[in-house]
């Protein structure tokens, strides 16, 4: 039978990984000085988070940072050494804005959708999924409505949204977001975490580790 757990996180727990996060830590360290991945990956939730690597090397085609030096040294044990290279970079553009890449370094969409929604939801008195789909779409932005469906459903369970028609089978259920909860410009994340349960101890042992679901 599969294990459900009810997870409850401290209020103003930071989730330190995500490229919001890792932009961040860059615009701070590149701010005076150069900087390595291991100086960002002190920062981080998970230190060998693949995603660092990926996004800099986005950031570094995009021409947000350049590599302005090579660090070699070595690891392992005396009998089974193995070299490694740090490159040291510098950062060339800082805007506040967490830049979105696709691989090649070319600006990509990842993510904007969820940020259009969420722009929508504050401009908007109320709203059905399907308003929410086509205000939150763009030319270069293409907002379904079961994504539309599946965002607004996630924080209306967060209490986010107000239900003000509950919908069914001939009309369509329409929100509000709660005033109280317009908590800013940045649109609220759908996170996925991946973790170890121990059905001996009944807990769950280690850190979670939380990676960001884009729309």
């Amino acid at each position: 039978m599969p294990i459900q757990l009810e997870l409850r996180v401290t209020a103003g727990t930071p989730v330190q990984c995500g490229r919001d996060y890792y932009w961040s830590v860059i615009r701070d360290l590149g701010k005076e000085n150069h900087f390595t991945r291991a100086e960002i990956a002190k920062r981080a939730n998970d230190p060998l988070d693949k995603g660092i690597d990926d996004f800099l090397r986005r950031l570094k085609k995009a021409g947000y940072i350049e590599t302005v030096d090579t660090i070699e040294g070595t690891y392992g044990l005396e009998t089974h050494k193995g070299k490694i290279r740090r490159e040291v970079y510098r950062l060339l553009r800082r805007p506040s804005a967490t830049p979105i890449l696709n691989q090649d370094g070319t600006a990509g969409v990842l993510g904007l959708g969820q940020l259009n929604m969420w722009t929508a939801m504050r401009s908007l008195p109320q709203f059905t999924k399907q308003e929410l789909a086509v205000t939150s779409s763009t030319d270069d932005v293409l907002v379904t409505v079961k994504s539309a469906q599946s965002y607004a459903g996630l924080l209306e369970k967060t209490g986010y949204l107000q239900v003000l028609r509950p919908g069914g089978a001939a009309v369509a259920r329409i929100w509000r977001l709660k005033p109280s909860m317009n908590t800013g410009p940045d649109a609220p994340k759908i996170l996925k975490s991946k973790m170890v349960y121990d059905p001996n101890r009944r807990e769950i042992m280690g850190r979670p580790l939380a990676q960001e679901c884009a729309a």
